[in-house]
């Protein structure tokens, strides 16, 4: 991850503070695949939301 990435990720993380481990891992291996850093870890949180309706 160059440093510019890695800054992006780690604010993005910052901002989705409800996001655990597991969910900004997978939010990191879309944006390699291509999807937008914002797009991806906002996708995680609303997967965390639902759970945590459902639950």
């Amino acid at each position: 991850m160059m440093e510019q990435e890695r800054e992006t990720y780690d604010q993005l993380r910052r901002s989705f503070a409800e996001l655990d481990e597991a969910a900004c891992r997978r939010a990191a291996e879309r944006v390699q695949a291509g999807e937008r850093p914002q797009a991806a870890f906002a996708q995680e949180s609303v997967m965390v939301q639902l759970v945590r309706c459902y639950n």
